[in-house]
């Protein structure tokens, strides 16, 4: 079709074209956002008056691709995004180059392509690589670019509203007023909704990170940010008070604020959990280390180094934006989720002013970013003493009378601001000189976690007070005259006129402030017409909000309720480190992830993080405590058993946990696992939660699940149906089919003959995966076999989680999403094996489709038609068989087999194993059963050498049992892999007590390398006996696959290690990330002195951690190794 079609040809469509036309009309005139034409011409400027038109008329001149041109502008511009594969700028071009000069509608046109240019760049840039606007400042200054006091600490308050009404100059007593409007007396209302004191011990740390007022210049002494001021601290001394100066961590178990020590005790410990993320935070950072950002300096560079100083502030910054990241999450996810009763409710909807709302002409963005100045309004308003509950009104009114030396409430507000200012400079400066609530510190600073669980564990049960009128303590009466007189010094607006600035109807009576007719006729008394009634009396005495599932939790006053929504929404949208730099890159991948929500956990709260990081030895995985502090649990029961969710969770109160013990040497770990009677397997909970179904208990049975008769007749089952006909010569021949088309498939060619693959992620997890669904017929979607359900990815993927949910479940503050998930995967693929299983005992035999999932000539006839046949074979019910028996023998078949082969492969590419390549290449290609058994057993060396794996074992009885430590760490190998023979190992012979009902550790990493049974422990031998061989398991619950795990691997690695001059693809890609695995304790405690430089040999644990490919989280397996080979 010609550009310039006749115009005759347009009548046919004319409705169609008229309809959409009218439409583009009111886009045009409505929507685009034109710059007003300037009303003189200005000297060469683009700026011709244009001639009056109809964009009809000049459109009929053009062709239909240029009114699609046109439309698909109009969209683009609605939905702010352009697909520039479509040209579109290009074809906009032509088409400005066809309409007739000067017309008005095509000034507009052109005007609106002006508008989305200039939308694509911030006017002006709201962020800055300067090197001063990096990280938050101590004392919030900088926030805003261009206005860098803005918000800043000791900087004035903002107004909101201004005081335009006559006030009353003579305005009735403070002591009247809170004498018949605000005191309490002798009863107590709780909260309608029974939110617990946690809530506002949060908002607590809110009014005091925002709001700190100067007794005398009436500036405010904080930032009017969200920075978590009153741990960090106001300003740059008050921070560096807080820190060690060494690794970014801050004193253990301190807050900078001293006001908050005058508060009831759960405030103190919710700064204190601060701490303890912060200090994890910062331990995550420099062992992470992404892309080299945190570089250790050498030991020898002197510790007052700039070096050392830039180590110690990049860490520190860093980590402080994540704990701001996490506070902030905190509080839009939990907090104002509450406060609007959302988690009443199934949806996981938050007010998250941190959204991205793209660009559009149809609306005006929300600014981002722009700073923030608090208002003296909004001091008014974060004032939470209504809802102080008996148990912290006695505590506070012990503490006053303590620190005062008088009942607060007799005293006069001179007298009570000079006590409070002389109790304030007694303090100490240094936070870590403080004490807290008494408790007694350990020698390295920190304060022990039952302590701090049980104030927190209190605080959630405490149920706080509601609102409205005579709802506050009288032990609060000198704080809250002090507010009285202090909105008045302000010149504050009145009530009505504070509403109408935030588009609120005004208060017409008395009676619509407050219904209650005693307070209304109070409030007549006091000020005559509701006009008059001042701004902070009438926030406290107004009526509250009724509770409302969802919309209204936190039942505040009217007013308030609204405000602090708006200013929620300011404090967060305007703040650039949580908008415009609140990104991965600022944060790091794993920061991000660390403090970031998910729609599948808790309705996306996030609390759940700071308690497990806190306090990680206290809590099971799915404790209401932890997951929903800030309503009691009795409620949260009601609540959750609402919307069916209860059985999610745990009512057990908190509990802290010893230390964990882990077994060292051979000797020890085999007398544990060969002894039914006194220890138990501990993975029976965790089958049986992935195979859960109403009414029944599949999975108890299983043998890993118990040690009693039943799970041996069940291992028997599994034995019988995985060692069966010519399995060997099956298995072998697979892999050595299935390995190398995947090598090929994908590698990639790069320069100089070589090529290039990811062989943890595309090769061996890959085949191992494809393997388990040839083993049980799983429709696994790949290039043969398009019809399946599964990629081969997303079969790896929901086997780890499975498996790490039983088997590896180590982190506490992960446990339970990885629970809800790995159950999720489960029970969608025993839905599927249980289709699969009904045909296979129906039919005899594997349908023609299923039978496709074979991997072409290397098919499985014995196991792959006849596994599932034979496991059925004795079954009486099917779904049972498929969830008692399948579904975790699927779990467990896959992950363990590619750790080891990935650690085998990554020991050979190392400094220590890489001179057995030539003799490994030269065997792979010997194509002998003698060759294949040699490659088999260097394969079993590299795993015993640096497969990770350790079992849990539970104590049926009290036991003591002989242990000693096989080998030490290497001081001169910092990744700690490579460990050395302990020389004296009868001196590290020790006996441990195991009490009853205590899990702990049977480490096979280190058994593998005790002497006692492997001479030259740390060396690569071939002589050792298959049996002596541990990572495969010991005892009666050895692996029940071992054999053909052995001879599969084996293939596999023949295939791998039979590439010429294979080798590690250069630089960090070529590796496998992983640390050494050790448990997060809670905190970081100072250095103890008194040790005199001697430092005790430290026994070597060997086990590791690792990361996804994107290293925004650990993973218990290797993830990717790119490696290279000669083609």
């Amino acid at each position: 079709m010609s550009h310039q079609q006749p115009q005759e040809q347009f009548p046919r469509n004319q409705p169609a074209l008229t309809e959409r036309l009218a439409a583009a009309r009111q886009l045009v005139q409505k929507s685009i956002s034109a710059v007003p034409p300037h009303p003189e011409p200005v000297v060469g400027a683009n700026s011709e008056q244009a001639e009056p038109g109809n964009l009809l008329q000049d459109v009929k001149k053009l062709g239909f691709e240029d009114f699609d041109t046109l439309v698909n502008f109009f969209q683009s511009a609605v939905e702010g995004q352009i697909n520039d594969n479509e040209l579109l700028l290009e074809h906009l071009i032509q088409l400005f180059a066809k309409l007739p000069q000067n017309t008005v509608k095509g000034k507009r046109l052109e005007n609106g392509l002006i508008h989305q240019l200039w939308n694509g760049i911030d006017h002006p840039p709201m962020t800055t690589l300067a090197e001063e606007h990096k990280y938050r400042a101590a004392d919030g200054s900088g926030n805003n670019i261009h206005d860098p006091k803005m918000g800043a600490a000791n900087t004035a308050y903002a107004r909101s509203t201004p005081a335009k009404s006559y006030q009353n100059p003579n305005q009735p007593e403070p002591e009247m007023i809170f004498d018949m409007l605000f005191a309490r007396g002798a009863e107590f209302k709780p909260h309608p909704n029974k939110l617990s004191s946690v809530l506002f011990y949060l908002a607590t740390i809110i009014t005091h990170d925002i709001f700190q007022t100067d007794g005398l210049s009436g500036v405010n002494k904080t930032s009017s940010y969200l920075d978590l001021a009153p741990l960090y601290g106001r300003n740059q001394e008050e921070q560096d008070a807080m820190r060690t100066g060494k690794n970014g961590l801050l004193k253990p178990d301190t807050f900078s604020s001293k006001r908050v020590l005058g508060f009831p005790p759960g405030v103190g410990v919710l700064l204190i959990m601060f701490n303890r993320f912060h200090n994890y935070t910062v331990t995550q950072l420099a062992k992470i280390n992404e892309n080299n950002r945190f570089p250790k300096p050498s030991a020898d560079e002197p510790a007052d180094s700039a070096k050392w100083k830039k180590y110690d502030n990049d860490l520190f910054q860093t980590a402080r934006l994540i704990v701001c990241g996490l506070y902030v999450s905190i509080i839009l996810r939990d907090y104002v989720r509450t406060i609007l009763n959302m988690n009443r409710s199934p949806s996981s909807w938050a007010l998250d002013p941190r959204t991205n709302e793209g660009k559009s002409i149809l609306s005006q963005n929300t600014p981002e970013g722009t700073g923030n100045q608090v208002s003296v309004e909004f001091n008014l308003i974060y004032r939470w003493h209504n809802s102080i509950s008996p148990r912290d009104e006695k505590w506070t009114q012990d503490v006053m009378k303590k620190v005062l030396g008088k009942d607060p409430s007799t005293m006069t507000l001179k007298e009570f601001g000079h006590a409070m200012r002389d109790w304030e400079q007694e303090i100490p400066n240094d936070p870590a000189a403080r004490g807290f609530m008494d408790l007694p510190r350990n020698a390295d600073g920190t304060l022990r976690e039952e302590d701090l669980v049980k104030i927190f564990k209190e605080s959630v049960d405490d149920v706080a007070g509601s609102y409205g009128a005579n709802r506050i303590p009288e032990v609060m009466r000198p704080i809250e005259l002090m507010g009285i007189q202090a909105s008045r010094n302000w010149n504050c607006a009145t009530l009505n006129e504070f509403r109408e600035h935030f588009g609120l109807t005004r208060h017409p009576t008395f009676e619509d402030i407050n219904p209650e007719p005693e307070v209304a006729e109070k409030l007549r008394f006091l000020y005559g017409t509701p006009d008059a009634v001042e701004l902070y009396p009438g926030l406290i005495a107004e009526k509250a909000k009724p509770p409302m599932a969802p919309g209204s939790g936190l039942c505040g006053n009217f007013t308030m309720t609204r405000a602090i929504l708006s200013d929620a929404v300011a404090l967060v949208r305007g703040d650039r480190f949580y908008t415009i730099d609140y990104t991965p890159k600022n944060l790091t991948n794993w920061g991000f992830n660390e403090v970031n929500y998910d729609h599948n956990v808790d309705q996306s709260h996030v609390f759940y993080k700071l308690v497990f990081r806190a306090f990680p030895n206290s809590f099971v995985n799915n404790s209401i405590y932890a997951h929903y502090p800030f309503t009691v649990p009795e409620e949260n029961r009601k609540i959750l058993e609402s919307i069916d969710r209860a059985y999610l969770y745990s009512w057990e109160e908190p509990k802290t946990k010893p230390p964990a013990i882990a077994l060292l040497s051979h000797k020890a770990v085999s007398e544990v696992l060969y002894n039914q009677d006194d220890f138990k397997v501990v993975t029976g909970a965790a089958i049986r939660h992935l195979v859960a179904q109403p009414g029944k208990d599949y999975g108890a049975d299983f043998c890993l699940s118990g040690d009693g008769k039943i799970h041996a007749a069940n291992r028997t089952l599994v034995r019988k149906g995985l060692i069966s006909g010519p399995w060997e010569k099956e298995v072998f021949r697979w892999f050595s089919h299935a390995a190398p088309k995947l090598i090929q498939q994908n590698s990639f060619a790069i320069p100089r003959g070589s090529r290039e693959v990811d062989l943890v992620r595309d090769v061996i997890n890959l085949t191992n995966a494809r393997f388990n669904a040839a083993l049980f017929c799983l429709p696994i979607k790949n290039e043969e076999s398009p019809w399946g359900v599964y990629t081969d990815q997303e079969l790896y993927a929901a086997l780890g989680a499975m498996f790490q949910c039983v088997f590896m479940d180590a982190d506490i503050a992960n446990s339970f999403k990885l629970r809800t998930i790995a159950r999720e995967l489960a029970q969608d693929m025993a839905k599927i094996v249980t289709l699969i299983a009904q045909t296979v005992s129906k039919a005899g035999l594997i349908t023609d489709i299923v039978a496709k999932i074979r991997e072409g000539e290397a098919s499985l006839p014995t196991y792959g038609n006849h596994l599932l046949e034979r496991l059925l074979a004795d079954s009486k019910n099917i779904e049972e068989t498929v969830y008692t028996t399948i579904m975790p023998v699927i779990t467990a078949n896959v992950i363990n087999q590619s750790q080891a082969m990935s650690l085998a492969v990554d020991y050979y590419l190392g400094d220590a194993g890489k001179k057995h390549l030539p003799e490994l290449y030269r065997l792979a290609h010997e194509n002998t059963e003698e060759a294949d058994e040699l490659l088999m057993k260097y394969f079993l060396e590299a795993c015993r050498l640096r497969a990770p794996i350790a079992v849990h074992r539970e104590a049926a009885t009290t036991q003591v049992v002989t242990d000693y430590v096989p080998s030490l760490v290497n001081e001169t190998d910092p990744a700690t892999r490579d460990p050395i023979s302990n020389p004296d190992i009868e001196a590290s012979r020790r006996e441990v007590r195991i009490p009853k009902g205590t899990h702990f550790i049977c480490n096979f990493i280190t058994a593998g390398r005790d002497p006692a049974i492997f001479p030259d422990p740390n060396e690569v031998r071939l002589d050792r006996p298959l049996d002596s061989y541990v990572h495969f398991g010991m005892g009666p619950h050895w692996c029940a696959g071992k054999e053909m795990s052995r001879v599969g691997q084996t293939s596999l690695f023949k295939q791998i290690v039979g590439l010429k001059n294979l080798r590690r693809a250069p630089g960090a890609r070529g590796e496998i990330k992983n640390f050494p695995a050790a448990a997060w304790q809670g905190q970081v405690g100072l250095p103890v002195e008194g040790q005199n430089g001697h430092t005790q040999p430290k026994p070597w644990i060997g086990l590791r951690a690792y990361m996804t490919a994107d290293q925004s989280s650990y993973w218990p397996v290797p993830t990717t190794m790119r490696v290279q080979w000669d083609a």
